[in-house]
């Protein structure tokens, strides 16, 4: 009889435990689902320039979990974004405190803390996240990037200075590493110097320096040769936004311009575009060609505002609007 009530009590303490499992499986499943639509609705905001917005729904989104997961520090840097770009520099220094508190070796987060720093002209402190940056960074990218970042904000000396570090750096085993000095060089006018850099890092097996090298052949003048760098990333890429801008510049010379504008427009709707301008002009062209001049006089408005300091779109501009008012008056 004892061991019968043992038998009764076991299966009913095991029927509890498993009902309660589940049930907190279900509450983590709600939860995470819910974290990630309110991710969603936070960067629908930011696209639309409605931080204040953005930032409550990655509050929410940050208020489903106590932990910090991989999600969650995603959520913290659109967060951080949204941040910077409402122009609440002291709430994105925290956001990044609170990410490098949970990984003191995250590179990104001391590089994105400097920016802040640099946006309250904070130099000293920018420059000690930089030097973190660089300390824990997989490659000498992080160079580039904090070149740029200074230079935009002004301080094209302390940007060269970390320039000419990079350079004088042995690049090691790291393929990127020859990239970066490569498009150092580049943008020293070094060609020489620069294609045989990069050249090392496609031959140690960067595919993504087939980009830069076929930039320097162009400065060289040796377009076959910039073609045949091109396609050999597209080969490798045929998914990326470089490929499907190749695709549509072959479009383009065959004079298939419905093709081109479909492979641009495929380009630009991807998530990670790395030629973003290059492929809008073109496909402004690719309307023009295929007849359909309203659709490229909405991109140029567009592409002007974006990008106001080239000429020549701004001249194509003047054209379209012309011809508008020329298809008026037959009207």
């Amino acid at each position: 009889m004892r061991k019968k009530n043992k038998f009764v009590w076991i299966k009913v303490t095991f029927f509890a435990a498993a009902v309660f499992l589940f049930a907190g499986c279900t509450s983590n499943k709600e939860r995470l689902e819910k974290e990630e639509a309110y991710r969603k609705i936070g960067i629908r905001a930011m696209e639309d320039g409605n931080y204040e917005e953005a930032m409550e729904a990655f509050n929410n989104a940050l208020g489903q979990t106590k932990k910090l997961g991989a999600l969650e520090m995603d959520i913290c840097y659109y967060k951080a974004a949204a941040q910077f770009a409402s122009g609440n520099f002291t709430d994105a220094v925290e956001t990044y405190n609170a990410l490098l508190e949970s990984d003191d070796k995250n590179s990104d987060a001391y590089f994105l803390r400097g920016c802040v720093y640099l946006n309250m002209n904070e130099i000293a402190k920018a420059k000690e996240d930089f030097e973190e940056a660089i300390e824990y960074a997989e490659n000498d990218e992080i160079y580039l990037a904090i070149n740029n970042s200074l230079t935009g904000a002004g301080y094209e000396a302390e940007g060269k200075a970390y320039i000419e570090e990079a350079l004088e750096k042995k690049a090691g085993r790291v393929a990127q590493n020859y990239t970066v000095k490569g498009k150092i060089y580049y943008l020293q006018e070094d060609y020489k110097n620069a294609q045989e850099a990069l050249l090392a890092a496609i031959e140690k097996g960067d595919v993504e320096a087939n980009l830069s090298l076929a930039q320097t052949y162009e400065a060289m003048g040796e377009e076959q040769k910039a073609e045949s760098c091109i396609d050999a990333y597209v080969k490798l890429n045929p998914k990326s936004s470089v490929a499907y801008n190749q695709l549509g510049r072959k479009a383009m010379q065959d004079k298939n311009y419905k093709e081109a504008v479909s492979n641009f427009l495929k380009g630009l709707e991807l998530d990670n575009v790395t030629n973003e301008q290059e492929l809008r002009s073109n496909l402004i062209a690719a309307y023009e060609y295929n007849g359909e001049f309203e659709k490229a006089r909405e991109q140029m408005e567009a592409y002007t505002k974006d990008y106001p300091k080239d000429a020549s779109a701004a001249k194509e501009y003047l054209f379209l609007n012309r011809q508008k008012d020329e298809e008026t008056d037959k009207e």
